[in-house]
């Protein structure tokens, strides 16, 4: 695992392990019931005291992103069966579904009835981005809109555990560990995962900062902000200064922006900063192109008309340009 340290970040060293672990989870680059390196393994490897370790692994576990499997090691949590992701076109899914089907004893009538029941089913006609938090639900529905004819809706996993039939006729989006407790939850329902990524833009962008520059993050998302600044911390540390500000602030962010010398902005925060500064500010996305195309492929199979309609008012839209 590519993990970096900076012991002069200001930020504990526990709390860069776990945003960059998180990180890597959100992002795909570790899979689900993926084996991590043990404590002791991992603290040789970034000569760290293995206690450091230990607390990180325990926050990331009891946020449920790991599990100790007792005398196996720590694994990336996976609630679901794995295989189908791996399977070579729709016929071996189908194989291995129904192998898995008849291995639980379901006899073949039993099969037939429960596919002829979800076949006769509605198909989904609106996109739901759930999460935790409420605003990077909304943050992540704004970087999908432009796919879409129609609006995008939100909601936070709290209210469909008290109101599930806010799922009705949804094809749900969410953030990739979020996805096994939303199956569990709403059974039946599609649910596509997203993975988040670190902005190349944002890297580069801090690393060209000359000692003693202002950095500013601005997002609509508090949880956002709080692994940015971590993640700033950790590869410029205290050679730079580091603030982050949530968009509903704006006299704390406009008075930073005027004096930065960079500043990024997520798809909803960049409309309104960059005004202030926009030789200086630059917008940043939280899910990566090759994510958005992933989005794309899918929801075309799954609401045709949605975005059918989105092609080609973009089409139109590219003729009128020319």
């Amino acid at each position: 695992m590519d993990i970096v340290l900076n012991r002069r970040a200001g930020v504990s060293v526990r709390d860069q392990l776990v945003a960059q672990l998180e990180m890597k989870i959100l992002g795909g680059t570790l899979s689900p019931g993926q084996k991590v390196p043990s404590v002791r393994a991992l603290a040789r490897r970034l000569s760290v005291h293995p206690n450091t370790v230990s607390a990180a692994y325990q926050a990331l576990q009891e946020a449920g992103y790991l599990e100790r499997r007792q005398g196996s090691g720590v694994y990336l949590s996976s609630d679901t069966p794995r295989g189908l992701d791996d399977a070579r076109g729709l016929d071996e899914m189908i194989r291995m579904a129904l192998q898995a089907a008849f291995s639980r004893g379901f006899s073949g009538n039993d099969i037939r009835v429960a596919v002829e029941r979800w076949l006769a089913a509605a198909p989904p006609d609106r996109v739901l981005v759930v999460d935790i938090e409420r605003e990077l639900a909304e943050l992540l529905a704004a970087e999908l809109q432009p796919l879409l004819a129609r609006g995008v809706n939100t909601a936070t996993i709290d209210e469909l555990r008290t109101n599930p039939e806010l799922s009705a006729g949804a094809f749900i989006v969410a953030s990739r560990h979020h996805v096994s407790a939303l199956k569990r939850m709403l059974p039946g329902t599609p649910v596509e995962p997203v993975h988040l990524y670190r902005a190349k833009n944002v890297e580069e962008g801090l690393r060209r900062l000359p000692s003693g520059a202002l950095f500013l993050a601005v997002s609509h998302s508090p949880a956002l902000l709080e692994i940015a600044s971590v993640l700033a911390h950790t590869q410029r540390g205290d050679e730079i200064i580091i603030e982050t500000r949530q968009l509903s602030k704006p006299r704390e962010w406009r008075a930073l922006a005027r004096g930065a010398d960079l500043v990024f902005a997520d798809v909803l925060s960049y409309p309104s900063v960059h005004p202030v500064r926009p030789e200086r500010v630059l917008e940043f996305h939280v899910i990566s192109p090759e994510g958005l195309e992933t989005l794309r492929d899918n929801l075309t199979v799954v609401l045709p008309r949605h975005m059918q309609v989105a092609e080609k008012k973009t089409a139109e839209g590219g003729r009128r340009r020319r």
